[in-house]
């Protein structure tokens, strides 16, 4: 028996290896590699078979599908390679002389001594950045590496400055790994367990179809980037009825939503969605102020709150579902009210905070145009149709400094008068209502700051009940908000399963926009 954490998880080749027990998510690649472990052939072995403690069977036929039968990847852009090197210049880390002398240590002539004298001046730069720009240049760094050691396998690259680079960078970056990835909890000596149960959730083989599939290849140098699938909250309700036997309806739903309301108001916890990872919040976080937050409630409605606290399995099912909704919901409403100066600098934008320079002045035309007109109220639209809503910082430029909104202000002076705040948000009023109609200008609100002189206006833009449409003469556009920008959903029938999916309990959809 061999008990396997990563190692061997993709590379042990033992014939004789007959059963897994899994225990931990598989997906992707991994979960072809890992499993492909038992297809070993040997004389005395006449079968396998999984005990599979966490994942489900569909999945893993959706994942072995892919290389099962003819199996296709579009082409790997060999630019991309000069894309990643270049994103390091930024950063203002790497000398073309400390490369070139390194590169020639490297390569054999020098000893220790030597390869750290040039290698020490970029660390101590690196050192001089702040937290978060170090973050960034290590990913840069990784990236560039990990591209140029696989795209020079396969690409006749001709180019000695490139090979230089590499040679530098790959060692810089055994000399700038974070030391402090953060301490680990043992629960050793107060988690004790008392119950386990076992229940078949599947039995059987699992089926691949045939035809041709097809995987990634390296588009952007970046891995995939995805948020879980969410849950209707009635879907989920239906399911844990199933599952527990018990009879809980849309009205017990609103127990466990008002719970979730008690803390996205909090301050902490808002602090805490904005400082943890998915998982420590999760985890460490969000359980015990949960079923606190329950408890408050228990007078009203203490049959279903007893039905939770009883059941340990059911609590981690109705964990599942709220973690990340309460998270998110909370790092939006902190956005709201948080010192404007936490939203504002590099790599800050997300799934729920944007940037834009201006509303009405082009920066690159230098003239009033529309073009970022639309940009606001597309972004606008955006986060109205989350689920979560978003703030829109306006008078900040894509890295995160403040551009200020004089050259707005400039486009509204009349007989030598000056714009102000109160013409630029009558006219920002004036473009919801036209473009989106007058139901969405109840979900914004919006409120100016001053930073060293210069104005900007944070936007707060709440989820939507019904659909939000952009309205451009007889054009009407859906936007939907991503986690990298927000684009429009022109084709009907996906646009019409985007609005079933988040706004499933919905009545009278049309109406309400009509409305």
């Amino acid at each position: 028996m061999m008990v396997v954490a990563e190692k061997f998880q993709t590379g042990f080749d033992q014939p004789k290896l007959t059963a897994m027990y899994v225990d931990k998510t598989l997906t992707g690649l991994a979960a072809v590699q890992t499993l492909s472990r038992l297809n070993r052939i040997h004389p005395d072995k006449s079968g396998t078979f999984v005990i599979d403690f966490v994942n489900d069977d569909h999945q893993i036929g959706e994942e072995f599908a892919v290389y099962h039968g003819k199996t296709v990847a579009p082409p790997t852009d060999p630019n991309l390679l000069f894309d990643t090197r270049r994103e390091l210049d930024a950063f203002g880390i790497l000398d073309t002389g400390e490369i070139q002398r390194a590169a020639v240590l490297l390569m054999g002539e020098g000893n220790h001594a030597q390869i750290d004298a040039p290698l020490q001046h970029a660390v101590d730069r690196f050192r001089a950045l702040y937290d978060d720009d170090q973050e960034s240049f290590r990913d840069s760094l990784a990236r560039f590496v990990r591209v140029y050691g696989f795209l020079s396998l396969v690409v006749p690259f001709r180019n000695p400055e490139l090979e230089r680079d590499y040679l530098f960078c790959r060692a810089l970056a055994m000399l700038i790994r974070d030391r402090d990835p953060g301490e680990s909890i043992n629960l050793g000596t107060e988690v004790e367990l008392t119950h386990l149960r076992h229940e078949i959730g599947f039995e059987g083989s699992i089926s691949l179809p045939d035809g041709e599939g097809e995987v990634a290849t390296i588009y952007s140098g970046t891995g995939p980037l995805s948020d879980p699938e969410e849950e209707r909250l009635s879907q989920i309700i239906a399911r844990l009825n199933e599952r527990f036997g018990t009879d809980w309806t849309e009205e017990d739903r609103l127990v466990f939503e008002a719970a979730a309301g008690d803390l996205i108001s909090d301050v902490e916890i808002q602090n805490q969605a904005v400082n943890n990872d998915e998982a420590t919040f999760r985890t460490y976080v969000f359980p015990a102020r949960y079923e606190k937050a329950l408890l408050s409630r228990i007078d009203r409605n203490s049959d279903l709150i007893y039905a939770y606290l009883d059941s340990n399995e059911l609590q981690a099912e109705v964990m599942d579902i709220f973690a990340v909704n309460v998270q998110r919901r909370a790092a939006v409403a902190r956005q709201r009210t948080c010192p404007i100066g936490d939203l504002l600098g590099p790599d800050r934008e997300s799934l729920f905070l944007e940037y834009k320079s201006t509303l009405r002045w082009d920066i690159r035309e230098q003239r009033k145009r529309g073009i970022p007109e639309d940009a606001v109220i597309k972004t606008i639209a955006g986060f109205a149709n989350s689920e979560y809503g978003g703030t829109l910082l306006v008078g900040v430029a894509d890295d995160g400094s403040v551009h200020g909104l004089e050259d707005d202000y400039a486009t509204f002076s009349k007989r030598g008068e000056q714009g102000d705040q109160d013409l630029w948000g009558q006219h920002l009023q004036n473009l919801i209502r036209s473009r989106l109609g007058d139901a969405v200008i109840d979900l914004i609100a919006w409120q100016f700051h001053t930073i060293n002189g210069d104005h900007l206006a944070r936007i707060s833009i709440d989820a939507s009940g019904f659909p939000v449409l952009e309205r451009i003469g007889e054009e009407e556009i859906f936007w939907l908000r991503t986690p990298t920008s927000t684009v429009s959903v022109s084709d009907p029938q996906e646009r019409d399963r985007v609005v079933a999916r988040r706004w499933a309990n919905s009545e009278s959809k049309q109406s309400s926009i009509d409305g």
